[in-house]
């Protein structure tokens, strides 16, 4: 009985050591096969982020050839456009209001569009505060699509977006986005672009308003808290302020309007032959015309400051074009500042808090400090935001 298990025993190691020579016959087979596979994924790892690493910098600094969009100002300005019958020219839009720009590199585009295509949420509703460019936006994104699929081709997947806003969370703002939803693994690079002007609040306005000395003042007085709460919504106030400038000045060019009461038009008398009204008016300058309707929709249908535009007025008001503009900055002021004390309330009571249980005045400065930083960067972002996403 017992040579029989001695038996058993020593045939279930014979299968013990032959099915351990096995594994390692196939791991010996298998091994240089899956290595190879774990190489091409690696590979492919560093591929692909050896080419979001450079690939973001080369778009931003690449020049296109051409770059074509067309204004849509008749929509907004109820004008008629039209060839005579027989004409050679196909479109008369894209013969009026086309631009085409040459060897500009794709910041400047990407710059010019998010300055462009800058919309406002009113309530629910997006809407475009320069309709007449709501093309150049598709213009853009056919152009860098073009782009990034010549250099990418089929290898790897890209989401590319761009944001610009003016006070961070505020509804006044512009993006671009291309390409699907990227997984949370991809590769992504970011950089930032500045816009075409130094849309931005002064600085060093914006520190005068609460400085050291005025926080100190307010951190000793018989009631801190509520000196010290006034004084950071006084230089929130300020540092709307310069805000609503800034985009007053994107959206109501008004330097731009008094010069409309020049002689000088746009047009040569060949192409002013193409425009008419559509009680056919006879009509000297359609700029004015154009421009008259543009302030009337961003006045009046996006911001509904209810104000009289003469549409068929033969000159531009300067006292028209300065009121409108002090009532868009004094408008967009209250906006922002409305906004950014009621989104900054939990952040700026803590700081408060923590000011008036300090004991030294180092401190102090340094949490106030801390806090002025913080309310100047909702409002200068530093540029717009770029950002490549790539992934296989």
């Amino acid at each position: 009985m017992r040579s029989i298990q001695d038996e058993k025993a020593f045939s279930s190691s014979l299968d013990s050591i032959f099915f351990l020579i096995l594994i390692s016959i196939s791991a010996v087979i298998l091994m240089p096969s899956l290595m190879a596979e774990e190489q091409y994924r690696s590979a492919g790892y560093v591929s692909a982020q050896d080419m979001d690493t450079h690939l973001l910098g080369t778009i931003l600094s690449t020049r296109t050839d051409e770059f074509e969009y067309t204004l849509k100002p008749t929509e907004i300005a109820g004008l008629n456009v039209t060839f005579p019958e027989g004409s050679m020219l196909e479109s008369s839009e894209e013969t009026l209001y086309g631009r085409e720009q040459k060897h500009r590199t794709f910041a400047d585009i990407i710059a010019e569009d998010l300055v462009l295509g800058i919309t406002f949420e009113n309530g629910s509703n997006t809407v475009y505060l320069n309709p007449m460019a709501k093309i150049h936006p598709v213009s853009t994104e056919d152009s860098i699509e073009e782009f990034l699929d010549s250099m990418i081709g089929e290898r790897y997947k890209y989401r590319f977006e761009a944001r610009w806003h003016l006070v961070s969370g505020y509804g006044i703002g512009s993006e671009i986005k291309i390409g699907d939803a990227a997984p949370v693994d991809s590769f992504r690079q970011r950089a930032k672009v500045s816009p075409p002007l130094g849309y931005s609040p002064s600085r060093e306005e914006f520190f005068d308003s609460m400085n050291n000395s005025a926080l100190l003042a307010a951190a000793s007085s018989p009631d801190p808290s509520k000196e010290i709460h006034d004084g950071y919504n006084h230089s929130i106030e300020t540092a709307s302020r310069g805000a609503a400038e800034a985009i007053t000045t994107i959206i109501f060019p008004a330097e731009y309007l008094e010069s409309l009461n020049t002689t000088d038009v746009s047009f040569n008398s060949e192409q002013l032959s193409l425009i008419s009204s559509p009680d056919d008016m006879d009509i000297a300058n359609p700029e004015l015309v154009i421009a008259l309707h543009s302030i009337n929709y961003t006045t009046n249908e996006v911001f509904g400051l209810n104000k009289s535009i003469p549409l068929e007025s033969e000159t531009m008001s300067l006292n028209l074009v300065d009121e409108i503009n002090d009532e868009l900055v004094d408008s967009n002021n209250e906006m922002i500042s409305a906004y950014l004390k009621e989104d900054m309330s939990g952040e700026i009571d803590q700081t408060v808090t923590n000011i008036i249980n300090a004991t030294d005045n180092d401190t102090k400065i340094a949490l106030h400090e801390e806090q002025m930083e913080s309310i100047y960067g909702r409002v200068n972002q530093g540029g717009a935001d770029i950002i490549l996403y790539l992934w296989q």
